[in-house]
Protein backbone atom coordinates (compact mmCIF):
# COMPACT_ATOMS: atom_id res chain seq x y z
CA UNK A 1 0.00 0.00 0.00
CA UNK A 2 1.35 3.18 -1.17
CA UNK A 3 1.20 6.22 1.50
CA UNK A 4 1.49 10.01 0.68
CA UNK A 5 4.43 11.35 2.50
CA UNK A 6 2.35 12.64 5.68
CA UNK A 7 0.59 9.69 6.20
CA UNK A 8 4.21 8.07 5.94
CA UNK A 9 5.28 10.43 9.18
CA UNK A 10 2.45 11.47 10.86
CA UNK A 11 0.18 14.28 10.79
CA UNK A 12 1.83 17.69 9.65
CA UNK A 13 5.07 16.29 8.60
CA UNK A 14 4.05 17.41 5.16
CA UNK A 15 3.78 20.79 6.78
CA UNK A 16 6.85 20.76 8.38
CA UNK A 17 8.97 20.09 4.79
CA UNK A 18 6.77 22.57 3.18
CA UNK A 19 8.40 24.99 5.92
CA UNK A 20 11.60 23.59 6.10
CA UNK A 21 13.51 26.38 4.33
CA UNK A 22 12.01 29.05 6.62
CA UNK A 23 12.76 26.38 9.66
CA UNK A 24 16.33 26.14 8.40
CA UNK A 25 17.00 30.09 7.97
CA UNK A 26 15.58 30.61 11.76
CA UNK A 27 18.14 27.67 12.90
CA UNK A 28 20.94 29.45 11.50
CA UNK A 29 20.04 32.69 12.93
CA UNK A 30 19.58 30.51 16.39
CA UNK A 31 23.30 29.42 16.05
CA UNK A 32 24.72 33.22 14.95
CA UNK A 33 22.66 34.62 18.15
CA UNK A 34 24.11 31.95 20.59
CA UNK A 35 27.48 32.01 18.99
CA UNK A 36 26.79 36.05 19.65
CA UNK A 37 25.46 36.10 22.43
CA UNK A 38 26.27 32.80 24.59
CA UNK A 39 24.56 31.60 27.54
CA UNK A 40 25.44 31.53 30.91
CA UNK A 41 27.19 28.15 31.65
CA UNK A 42 25.27 27.58 34.46
CA UNK A 43 22.22 27.40 32.84
CA UNK A 44 20.46 24.10 32.06
CA UNK A 45 19.81 24.71 28.33
CA UNK A 46 23.74 25.72 27.82
CA UNK A 47 24.81 22.12 26.88
CA UNK A 48 21.52 21.14 25.98
CA UNK A 49 20.57 23.66 23.32
CA UNK A 50 23.06 23.41 20.35
CA UNK A 51 22.55 19.11 20.45
CA UNK A 52 18.60 20.42 20.25
CA UNK A 53 19.44 23.03 17.46
CA UNK A 54 21.19 20.58 15.27
CA UNK A 55 18.51 18.04 15.97
CA UNK A 56 16.31 20.31 14.71
CA UNK A 57 18.55 21.23 11.89
CA UNK A 58 18.93 17.15 10.59
CA UNK A 59 15.39 16.40 11.16
CA UNK A 60 14.26 19.82 9.79
CA UNK A 61 16.71 19.08 6.43
CA UNK A 62 15.27 15.11 5.85
CA UNK A 63 12.06 16.28 6.06
CA UNK A 64 13.26 19.11 3.09
CA UNK A 65 14.59 16.44 1.14
CA UNK A 66 11.48 14.46 1.09
CA UNK A 67 9.10 17.39 0.65
CA UNK A 68 10.92 18.19 -2.41
CA UNK A 69 10.53 14.59 -3.70
CA UNK A 70 7.08 15.37 -3.60
CA UNK A 71 4.01 17.97 -5.81
CA UNK A 72 3.20 19.95 -2.91
CA UNK A 73 -0.32 22.08 -3.68
CA UNK A 74 1.37 25.35 -1.87
CA UNK A 75 4.64 25.05 -3.68
CA UNK A 76 2.37 25.13 -7.43
CA UNK A 77 0.34 27.61 -6.56
CA UNK A 78 3.60 29.82 -5.47
CA UNK A 79 4.61 29.17 -9.03
CA UNK A 80 5.34 32.66 -10.57
CA UNK A 81 3.08 33.99 -12.93
CA UNK A 82 6.68 34.12 -15.38
CA UNK A 83 8.91 31.27 -14.36
CA UNK A 84 11.38 32.00 -17.58
CA UNK A 85 11.64 35.69 -16.13
CA UNK A 86 11.97 34.73 -12.56
CA UNK A 87 14.78 32.53 -13.28
CA UNK A 88 16.63 34.91 -15.77
CA UNK A 89 16.64 37.43 -12.29
CA UNK A 90 17.77 34.37 -9.73
CA UNK A 91 20.14 33.17 -12.24
CA UNK A 92 22.71 33.51 -9.80
CA UNK A 93 20.87 31.28 -7.24
CA UNK A 94 20.40 28.53 -9.96
CA UNK A 95 23.92 28.47 -11.00
CA UNK A 96 25.03 28.31 -7.29
CA UNK A 97 22.96 25.38 -7.07
CA UNK A 98 24.98 23.45 -9.46
CA UNK A 99 28.22 24.30 -7.81
CA UNK A 100 27.14 21.99 -5.15
CA UNK A 101 28.37 18.97 -8.03
CA UNK A 102 31.74 21.14 -8.03
CA UNK A 103 33.71 19.26 -5.52
CA UNK A 104 36.22 21.62 -5.68
CA UNK A 105 33.86 24.45 -5.17
CA UNK A 106 31.90 22.68 -2.18
CA UNK A 107 35.64 22.11 -0.37
CA UNK A 108 36.47 25.39 -0.69
CA UNK A 109 32.81 26.67 1.15
CA UNK A 110 33.38 24.12 3.84
CA UNK A 111 36.92 24.76 4.16
CA UNK A 112 36.02 28.79 4.38
CA UNK A 113 33.45 27.64 7.05
CA UNK A 114 35.73 25.38 8.58
CA UNK A 115 38.27 28.35 9.16
CA UNK A 116 35.80 30.93 10.50
CA UNK A 117 34.64 28.06 13.13
CA UNK A 118 38.59 28.11 13.89
CA UNK A 119 39.37 31.49 13.98
CA UNK A 120 36.95 32.50 16.54
CA UNK A 121 38.05 29.39 18.53
CA UNK A 122 41.37 30.52 18.75
CA UNK A 123 41.29 34.72 18.53
CA UNK A 124 43.28 36.23 20.88
CA UNK A 125 41.32 38.79 22.86
CA UNK A 126 42.41 41.40 20.66
CA UNK A 127 41.19 39.89 17.59
CA UNK A 128 37.83 38.11 19.32
CA UNK A 129 35.78 40.87 17.42
CA UNK A 130 36.85 40.38 13.95
CA UNK A 131 36.60 36.93 13.95
CA UNK A 132 33.17 36.71 15.57
CA UNK A 133 32.33 38.96 12.20
CA UNK A 134 33.70 36.63 9.98
CA UNK A 135 32.35 33.78 11.79
CA UNK A 136 29.06 35.64 11.48
CA UNK A 137 29.47 36.29 7.65
CA UNK A 138 30.54 32.90 7.07
CA UNK A 139 27.27 31.16 8.92
CA UNK A 140 25.32 34.34 7.08
CA UNK A 141 25.99 32.49 3.76
CA UNK A 142 23.97 29.61 4.51
CA UNK A 143 20.85 31.12 4.70
CA UNK A 144 21.82 32.75 1.00
CA UNK A 145 22.48 28.57 -0.16
CA UNK A 146 18.90 27.71 1.74
CA UNK A 147 17.39 30.31 -0.43
CA UNK A 148 18.99 29.40 -3.53
CA UNK A 149 17.85 25.86 -3.17
CA UNK A 150 14.34 26.86 -2.81
CA UNK A 151 14.15 29.20 -5.72
CA UNK A 152 16.23 26.06 -7.68
CA UNK A 153 13.42 23.87 -6.79
CA UNK A 154 11.02 26.25 -8.20
CA UNK A 155 12.93 27.24 -11.32
CA UNK A 156 14.41 23.99 -12.33
CA UNK A 157 12.73 23.76 -15.66
CA UNK A 158 13.64 26.83 -16.49
CA UNK A 159 17.10 26.63 -15.29
CA UNK A 160 19.84 27.05 -17.87
CA UNK A 161 21.69 24.71 -16.44
CA UNK A 162 19.15 22.03 -16.43
CA UNK A 163 17.35 22.82 -19.27
CA UNK A 164 17.41 20.32 -22.12
CA UNK A 165 17.74 16.97 -20.22
CA UNK A 166 19.33 18.37 -17.35
CA UNK A 167 22.77 19.22 -19.16
CA UNK A 168 22.07 22.99 -20.26
CA UNK A 169 21.82 21.88 -23.84
CA UNK A 170 19.78 23.03 -26.56
CA UNK A 171 21.01 20.42 -29.35
CA UNK A 172 19.05 17.85 -28.52
CA UNK A 173 17.50 16.34 -31.29
CA UNK A 174 13.13 15.68 -30.91
CA UNK A 175 10.99 13.96 -33.14
CA UNK A 176 9.15 16.64 -35.27
CA UNK A 177 5.23 16.35 -35.71
CA UNK A 178 3.43 14.23 -37.52
CA UNK A 179 1.03 15.18 -40.49
CA UNK A 180 -1.84 15.80 -40.28
CA UNK A 181 -3.59 13.38 -42.27
CA UNK A 182 -0.85 10.52 -40.73
CA UNK A 183 -3.42 10.88 -37.25
CA UNK A 184 -6.92 10.07 -39.11
CA UNK A 185 -5.43 7.02 -40.47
Amino acid sequence: MAHTHAAAWGPGSGRWGHWAPQILIVAIGMTIVLGVAPMPPGNVLTPLSPVLLLAVVIATWVQMRRHDRSLCEYCVAAMPLNPSASAQRYARRLALVHQGSNRGAVAAYLAVLLAANLALAVAPAALVRPALCLWVLAQSSLVYLVLSHVTHRRLQPWCARCGGGGEGRDDIDSPGPLPVDSLTG
